[in-house]
């Protein structure tokens, strides 16, 4: 995995993997998981929720609406 970013959007966001692949983990969460999300896959992230993510080394494409 690459390019780790650490960041919270304002609103909900929706996510949906086109290609690649992404690892998401929820850092102040209690017990922070990384969770890997491949073509097809669709998860929310709520608003102002801080979230890690790393694209996977075959990179990611992803549609992000919020």
């Amino acid at each position: 995995m690459s390019l780790k970013s650490t960041h919270f959007h304002s609103g909900l966001t929706t996510h949906l993997i086109r290609r690649g692949s992404l690892t998401m983990s929820y850092p102040r969460d209690p017990n922070p998981t990384k969770e890997t999300f491949g073509v097809g896959a669709r998860w929310d992230v709520p608003a102002e929720k801080v979230h890690e993510v790393w694209v996977g080394n075959e990179g990611c494409e992803y549609v992000i609406g919020e």
